[in-house]
């Protein structure tokens, strides 16, 4: 954080929580939390979510958003949202975040102004009250934002990779941006693959083994994706969170592919690319899974090392799995039905 922004913090949960910084993210929450008075519960990703708002409706909607499920968790965290009728955000900035320590402050215009207490597992936002009933909005924006967050203080660790399911079993597809994940992801999903996540899968630990979830969450292509999916060319890309201009699609209604809530993952692919012809499986050690997923996790706070202890637990016992590197010239179909063809003959050898 630079040296020209103020903060003021104070946080007390049967009062008031305020939060400003300034230049840098320009917010200020201050509301007295007994306005909250409809609430709600809620499982999202392997964690337990207790949901307060000041409007009925909202609290409604929310048993109801796409990501969610009935509660069983122990692990849990707060979200307190408000909703003013007044408050306006400017719509022509993008959305940005900043970080203090163990506070994550967050302005996603023209929604709303969050702030993230990793310490005190807690999310507090104001949002205008037009996006209440905006389903597309918490489904595919603040949902996933809270649980990449706040996570791993929740037991549920936050890992860059896509996950398909295959009769009941995960496979997890990593390997670093720009390599075509997320199109592989959709090819896989036409060839059968039940859908679980686009970029970002979050693992958290079932009664006896490692479960993966996703959050149904839209998968994001890239404009030249439609020389390989001809439904795009009905579609029009549009500006993403991040800035980028992309095709955010539904796997089930854009794809044809059926969903799923979560999965037990059983393999670890490396997606990388390669000037040869061909698709090249190669098997990979423990290690190296292991090392991939703790060099592209999120940087935590020094005040969160158990949450950081737990996240390499999960990370330790999720490299157990077979992994292999896919070293591929072929294009996202292609790549699909040899992959396809790789876990079947996998399966029948195990057989």
């Amino acid at each position: 954080m630079s040296t020209d922004c103020h903060l003021f913090c104070e946080c007390n949960p049967e009062a008031l929580f305020r939060v400003t910084v300034d230049n840098i993210v320009n917010a200020t929450l201050a509301f007295d939390t007994s306005a909250l008075a409809f609430t709600s519960e809620f499982q999202l990703a392997g964690a337990r979510c207790i949901f307060s708002t000041n409007v009925r409706e909202l609290r409604d909607n929310s048993l109801n958003w796409r990501a969610v499920s009935s509660p069983s968790s122990s692990e849990t965290f707060e979200m307190e949202i408000l909703v003013d009728p007044h408050v306006r955000f400017d719509s022509a900035r993008g959305a940005h975040f900043r970080g203090l320590h163990h506070l994550v402050f967050a302005v996603l215009p023209p929604f709303g102004s969050f702030t993230f207490d990793l310490l005190r597992k807690r999310v507090v936002g104001v949002v205008a009250s037009e996006v209440a009933d905006d389903d597309i909005f918490w489904n595919a924006q603040l949902l996933p934002i809270a649980i990449g967050v706040l996570g791993t203080t929740v037991g549920v660790a936050p890992m860059h990779c896509a996950c398909l399911d295959h009769q009941g079993d995960a496979l997890l597809l990593a390997g670093h941006s720009g390599a075509g994940k997320s199109t592989l992801a959709a090819a896989l999903a036409q060839c059968g693959f039940s859908f679980v996540s686009d970029d970002w899968t979050y693992i958290s630990r079932g009664r006896s083994f490692v479960v993966a979830h996703g959050l149904f969450a839209p998968i994001k292509l890239l404009p030249d994706s439609a020389r390989f999916f001809p439904q795009l060319k009905e579609l029009s890309p549009v500006r993403t969170l991040n800035g980028e201009v992309a095709y955010e699609l539904d796997a089930d209604r854009h794809m044809g592919a059926s969903m799923k809530r979560n999965s037990r993952p059983k393999w670890i692919f490396f997606l990388e690319r390669t000037n040869s012809s061909g698709c090249q499986f190669n098997p990979c050690r423990p290690e190296f899974t292991r090392q991939f997923f703790e060099q592209n996790a999120e940087r935590l706070p020094c005040e969160l090392l158990d949450a950081q202890r737990r996240r390499s637990a999960l990370i330790q016992e999720l490299s157990e799995c077979p992994s292999w590197v896919i070293r591929t010239a072929e294009g996202p179909l292609e790549t699909a039905r040899a992959l396809s063809q790789f876990i079947a003959e996998k399966n029948h050898v195990n057989e």
